[in-house]
């Protein structure tokens, strides 16, 4: 794929091999994160358990941009409990979910998290979807207004385990 700016990632489903590379790049994030003062991510979440769940369930797709993994996103249609809380605008059809989005930190800036979630994007109309879903932290200014940026609405707010501040619900209907 290529962003307006002719970036050019290569994006492929993840295979168990990548999970300790995927983990690594996690874990690479979530020390950016804290060491800016955000506390969103820690060693509750995201664990190597998930990432091994994620790739079994075939819904880990990696960004290779210059012969590295340098970002992941997971898309599946599994709701977290929590989202039941959540006045949701579009409720018929299928909902695609985005979880744990990650731009390595040596390669943020460069437009790769808008190049998968053009690809989540073209996936959930290729796919049927009628909406898509995510959750962002609060704390984290940049990831909402990347969101907000690319149309999605904030719904509401929930509040995971091990963490102090909410998360904001956002969804985008898929034309």
């Amino acid at each position: 794929m290529r962003d307006k700016n002719h970036v050019q990632m290569k994006i492929e489903v993840a295979n168990p091999t990548h999970v300790n590379q995927i983990f690594k790049l996690l874990q690479a994030v979530a020390q950016n994160m804290r060491e800016k003062g955000i506390m969103q991510w820690n060693e509750n979440y995201p664990t190597l358990a998930h990432v091994k769940t994620d790739v079994a369930n075939k819904i880990v797709f990696l960004g290779i941009h210059d012969h590295e993994l340098s970002a992941v996103i997971s898309i599946d249609a599994k709701q977290s409990p929590e989202y039941g809380e959540i006045p949701w605008k579009y409720t018929s059809g299928e909902i695609m979910v985005v979880h744990r989005l990650a731009v390595s930190p040596t390669a943020q800036k460069k437009g790769l998290g808008n190049l998968l979630m053009d690809f989540a994007h073209q996936k959930a109309i290729n796919e049927g979807y009628s909406a898509i879903r995510l959750d962002a932290f609060s704390e984290n200014e940049n990831t909402l207004h990347f969101y907000e940026k690319r149309g999605y609405k904030k719904r509401g707010e929930i509040y995971f385990p091990y963490r102090k501040a909410p998360f904001y619900c956002f969804e985008k209907k898929i034309k």
